[in-house]
């Protein structure tokens, strides 16, 4: 019994050592892996894991000094992403906050997500997204594959300032910008790297994707890239660029890109490369690969990494350079709510690859695409290509038949208006039959000019009011007028006098007519530029009184009630589309302006009030540029009004009309 009792401690005993030591190990691992910089293994991540590891960083020219905040250092780190979740991930993109100046100069298998290009300033955070490749699968549906759950992007880059010490210079943070994730703090699980887990903000079906086509989006401006046909070493895509801003307009479209695979364009139909650059492919690459001269080298289209691409002129359009629908009309693209037809450019182009991308299904888009216009003061920013379901194109002699495209993508650009404070590039004045002055443009209503003025002008002070006469003179040309009628009127004249509006085109809203049932009003377009403008069309927004709109009278015109209610007019095609610009001297025999006018009637809806400002336009655009508009609206007599929400036009139109003193 003894024997077994003693049996029984040694065996408890020899368990409880080897958990102790089993303990003991684990602390130590631990241990170690701490000293050595290592964090413990992290838990499991049901959605996305990035990582961001820190390989290389060394001090580089100019030297300076260890610890001087403009001391430049290269790097090199290694983003990566891995799916763990149920959700096949979708046009990734890695969103990293950049805190030390960084400047990157490369990223493997991956592009800035707002089209910017390499080496690119990103010391304020930038967005990664994946290039060709943006699809990151699950490991469900692909027993676990590597390569199709994971992504790793080699980054290579400048960063200013280490404060002198070794340590590896992180982010602040990492994250996946996705929707549908949600995203924890960032840790660090080293010295040199970072890791951050995004779930996924709830349990989904497994997702099982052949194609991993994206849903078509909508923009101001959207590009389709589609292969049409396709060879081992080339093929032929179709570029249609559709403009879908409803009152927005492209004038001397400029079209760019950046090839990532060493790609150039042999022929191009329906547009033209600003340069060829065919040096570099005589002496890069390409001449390695087609020393045979198929093609010629000598006659490519071009060879740049970021070709600049316009439209051809109209009288191409019947050549060999033209013969593709929708091409060449000067790069002008009208909103498709005026002309669908006239709302889209195409072209086509052959281009070569270059090893080892030699294949019939290697079929990759350029990256980087931007696009701008010569007329408009703001700027388009572009995605990068989302692959879409291939496009379908009807037969061009009318038949049923259809082909597709090989493959397509989509490019989404959005139209970012420039700040309220910069200059306008057209003004608006009002007028109306009840009173004997016209509000005029607003002082430097479009910016000081660019060389000063002979006479020293006034650039604060209020415009003066003008006499009718005085609408049909040049501004620079209407200071007698001017001052004539404030004397007329006995209001004080500032010295010097305000400067003039130094517009290039400047509108005229005139309320004709007020009954009890309707009103109309003429709007006068005056072109006091040298520049002509085809096909020129203006939009206004007249807030609730435009669903009161029933006839325009020389001009075409849309009610668009979808987009506030306004208003879009042009002129009739050969008669008055062109607003010609101005010819000659101001006096002279053969002086003349761009004028267009035409009358609008309109019905007077309930709780709509013409006298109270209800006839005047909120907003107007003259090609899809914004005008100045005036502070004030005329009203009976002398008075003026301020421009207020309407629900307080009545009260106010009272207290001006009481205080008539105030500008007489």
């Amino acid at each position: 019994m003894a024997g077994m009792s003693l049996i029984w401690w040694l065996w408890r005993a020899t368990n409880l050592y080897a958990i102790l030591l089993v303990a003991m190990v684990g602390t130590h691992l631990e241990v170690l892996q701490a000293v050595n910089g290592q964090a413990p293994a992290p838990s499991p991540c049901q959605g996305v894991v990035l990582t961001y590891n820190v390989s290389d960083i060394k001090m580089i020219y100019p030297y300076l000094s260890a610890g001087n905040p403009l001391q430049p250092y290269s790097f090199a780190a290694t983003a990566t992403i891995t799916n763990e979740g149920y959700k096949t991930l979708s046009d990734w993109e890695m969103g990293i906050q950049f805190n030390h100046s960084e400047i990157l100069v490369s990223a493997s298998s991956a592009v800035l997500a707002d089209g910017t290009s390499f080496p690119a300033p990103v010391g304020n955070g930038t967005i990664l997204t994946g290039y060709p490749a943006r699809t990151i699968k699950n490991a469900i549906s692909t027993a676990g594959d590597p390569s199709q759950i994971q992504v790793q992007v080699s980054l290579v880059g400048t960063e200013f300032g280490s404060d002198g010490n070794t340590s590896y210079p992180l982010p602040l943070s990492i994250n996946l910008t996705n929707s549908g994730y949600t995203c924890s703090n960032s840790s660090r699980t080293s010295v040199n790297s970072m890791r951050v887990c995004c779930a996924e903000n709830a349990t989904a079906n497994v997702t099982l994707q052949t194609e991993e086509y994206q849903p078509l989006e909508t923009g101001d401006i959207t590009i389709s890239y589609d292969v049409i046909m396709a060879y081992t070493a080339n093929y032929w895509a179709q570029v249609t660029i559709s403009n879908n801003d409803p009152i927005g307009r492209l004038d001397y479209w400029n079209l760019t890109w950046d090839w990532q695979e060493g790609e150039f364009i042999n022929k191009l139909q329906g547009a033209q490369a600003l340069s060829s650059d065919t040096d570099l492919c005589v002496y890069g690459p390409a001449e390695q690969q087609y020393s045979d001269g198929q093609p010629d080298l000598n006659s490519v289209v071009s060879c740049d990494k970021s070709p600049h691409i316009v439209d051809l002129p109209p009288a191409y359009y019947n050549t060999t350079l033209g013969e593709v629908p929708f091409c060449c009309r000067n790069g002008t693209l009208l909103p498709a709510t005026i002309d669908p037809s006239q709302s889209k450019s195409v072209f086509k182009m052959n281009v070569y690859k270059l090893n080892p991308y030699l294949n019939v299904t290697q079929l990759d888009p350029p990256a980087n695409f931007a696009i701008n216009s010569g007329n408009q003061t703001g700027t388009y920013n572009c995605g990068q290509p989302q692959l879409v379901t291939p496009s379908q194109f009807a037969d061009p002699s009318g038949l049923l038949h259809t082909t597709s495209a090989l493959k397509s993508w989509q490019v989404t650009c959005n139209y970012t208006k420039t700040p309220a404070t910069s200059p306008k590039k057209c003004c608006v004045s009002f007028s109306a039959y009840t009173n004997d002055s016209i509000i005029p443009c607003k002082t430097y209503a479009c910016g000081a000019p660019a060389t000063p003025p002979p006479t020293t002008c006034n650039a604060t002070a209020p415009a003066l009011l003008l006499p009718y006469g005085a609408l049909t003179i040049p501004p620079d040309n209407r200071t007698a007028q001017l001052v004539a009628w404030a004397d007329i009127n006995h209001w004080s004249v500032p010295n010097p006098l305000p400067c003039e509006s130094n517009c290039g085109v400047s509108i005229n809203w005139h309320i004709v007519s007020n009954y009890t049932t309707g009103w109309s009003a003429r709007m006068s377009v005056f072109d006091w530029s040298t520049t002509t403008y085809p096909n020129w069309f203006v939009a206004i927004d007249l807030g609730a009184a435009g669903a009161g709109f029933q006839s325009a009278y020389s001009f075409n015109a849309t009610w668009v009630p979808q987009l506030n209610d306004t208003l879009i007019l042009q002129g009739t095609k050969g008669y008055n589309d062109y607003l010609l610009g101005t010819q000659g001297v101001y006096g002279a025999t053969n002086y003349s302006y761009g004028i267009q006018q035409s009358v609008f009637g309109f019905t007077t809806n309930p709780g709509i009030s013409v006298d109270t400002g209800y006839g005047f336009p909120q907003q107007v655009w003259f090609n899809g540029e914004e005008c100045s508009m005036p502070d004030y609206f005329p009203t009976s007599g002398a008075a003026l009004h301020l421009v207020v929400p309407r629900t307080l036009g009545v009260f106010l139109l009272a207290l001006f009309v009481f205080s008539l003193g105030l500008i007489l």
